[in-house]
């Protein structure tokens, strides 16, 4: 007799889906998704949250300058994309990139947070960097998966490597504006700059990496051991790593 079809594996639950997702991928997702209720639902104003330099500068409302990542927009198509997109391509990173080092995944976007606010303040007119942020993520992801084939509206395929620039022309095609996602790119390749071409370790400062990854098994255990509390960073040694 023919063997019996083996049973098809049950669908994870949403409870299990969200908990299988990494840490930073699920946190930033919940954030986002918690910034759009509260905002939706009349409960905050995203005036109280959007980046303004003034308020941080002259009443120490340090909030903003992690709240105006957060805040996708109200619910609508562009925040279900942006919220695909968030969960995609930061989650692939995490896996890969990051695997075993939530500290530093945080350290490298507050690197890439830290340009991008810096050329909010020289440009002015951008309260909100959320889109920055994750054109920057999708950049990282970009060098990291340069090689993987992705298709467009299932018209043409485009390699990885060139995936943020297709992105950002199709936001122009659209008739939106490209400046958020050249931000993010810019802050992106500044930070793969440095670690990827020039081999400086952006590692996280040893007191973020015992919060986050102590008692995990993997490289930022062992790594942890050998860092000063600022990270022990290695200006201007090591290889280049290049590509993806």
């Amino acid at each position: 007799p023919a063997p019996r079809a083996l049973a098809a594996a049950p669908m994870a639950t949403p409870e299990e889906w969200y908990r299988s997702l990494p840490p930073v991928t699920r946190g930033y997702m919940t954030s986002a998704v918690a910034a759009t209720l509260t905002v939706q639902l009349g409960l905050l104003d995203p005036s109280l949250m959007h980046l303004d330099f003034p308020s941080i500068f002259g009443s120490l409302e340090l909030w903003r300058l992690l709240t105006n990542f957060t805040f996708f927009g109200t619910f609508s198509f562009p925040f279900v994309m942006s919220l695909f997109f968030l969960i995609r391509y930061t989650k692939e990173l995490e896996a890969k990139r990051f695997e075993g080092r939530t500290a530093d995944f945080l350290w490298a976007m507050a690197i890439m947070g830290a340009v991008q606010a810096v050329v909010a303040y020289v440009l002015g007119g951008l309260p909100f960097l959320s889109q920055a942020m994750l054109s920057a993520i999708v950049y990282v992801w970009s060098r990291e998966f340069a090689d993987t084939v992705l298709s467009v509206f299932g018209l043409f395929n485009v390699q990885g490597f060139y995936w943020p620039w297709v992105l950002v022309a199709l936001r122009v095609l659209m008739g939106g504006s490209p400046v958020l996602d050249l931000v993010g790119i810019l802050s992106g390749h500044i930070y793969y700059f440095l670690e990827d071409v020039q081999g400086y370790s952006l590692r996280a400062p040893a007191l973020l990496s015992d919060f986050f990854d102590r008692g995990r098994p993997g490289p930022a255990a062992a790594q942890a051991q050998r860092r000063n509390m600022f990270g022990n960073h290695n200006w201007g040694g090591g290889g280049q790593r290049l590509g993806g």
